[in-house]
């Protein structure tokens, strides 16, 4: 993470999520003190729904976790908590409310607390991503197990309200140039909804971000709740198979 911070490039970015996926979390939990022994034990399935979620300065909820019991006693001297690894932390994070996740936050409001280790951010669009094994920007899926992805339109097409309302979103970023719309189906499991998004050609990590966590807020408020949304960039192999077969409906108006 400090890398990152310091020189934020392709290569500190993958890096940074490499190691995400072997670190263990320590992540708080809004349980009543358990009746075992200390030490290992198996997590409940519905252990998400434990976390401590919180709300941060702009009111939105996040999850926080940290990286050594030192850093969350900092945070909360008396909280519980729980491991965990990597990929399973993410999917967890991903079926609760979380915007974000926040690593290694302090209390600002305790005078005595102050910043022992080096933090950061982890957006909806990066967990999604880490949830399913990916790095963020990799297409889902592709190629760890070189799975035929069938790039079609649906039966039904989304509402007009669902386009105006990404192509809304997509204008507070000019870096955006176009959206494309597609059905994916694999070979197993129910078809993805999948949104390509076309940058500019000359566009930084530090602008795509912003703009794909945006867009993915606004997709997840707009399709429905029970359908699987995939959100990927243009510039991939599956994004390309999405823009070249599928719709577009939105293009930057010069």
């Amino acid at each position: 993470m400090l890398a990152v911070a310091h020189n934020d490039t392709p290569e500190t970015r993958r890096a940074l999520y490499d190691s995400m996926f072997e670190t263990w979390f320590l992540v708080p939990t809004r349980d009543p003190a358990p009746d075992e022994t200390p030490g290992f034990h198996d997590i409940r399935e519905d252990t998400a729904g434990t976390f401590s979620l919180e709300q941060d300065s702009s009111g939105q909820w996040v999850a926080v976790a940290f990286t050594d019991e030192e850093a969350l006693r900092n945070w909360n001297k008396i909280i519980l908590w729980i491991a965990m690894h990597g990929i399973t932390f993410f999917q967890a994070v991903s079926s609760t409310e979380a915007e974000e996740i926040v690593i290694n936050p302090f209390e600002p409001a305790d005078p005595n607390s102050k910043m022992i280790r080096p933090g950061g951010r982890v957006t909806r669009w990066e967990i999604e991503a880490l949830a399913e094994g990916r790095h963020p920007g990799d297409s889902p899926e592709e190629p760890a197990e070189a799975q035929s992805v069938l790039v079609s339109m649906p039966k039904h097409m989304p509402s007009a309200e669902i386009f105006k309302g990404l192509a809304g979103a997509a204008k507070a970023f000019p870096q955006v140039i176009a959206m494309y719309f597609a059905q994916l189906i694999y070979p197993a499991g129910h078809p993805h909804k999948a949104v390509a998004v076309e940058f500019v050609p000359d566009v930084t990590d530090e602008q795509i971000e912003p703009a794909m966590v945006a867009l993915e807020k606004e997709a997840r408020r707009l399709f429905p709740r029970k359908e699987t949304t995939d959100l990927l960039l243009a510039s991939s192999t599956l994004g390309q198979s999405i823009a070249n077969s599928g719709e577009k409906f939105y293009s930057l108006k010069k």
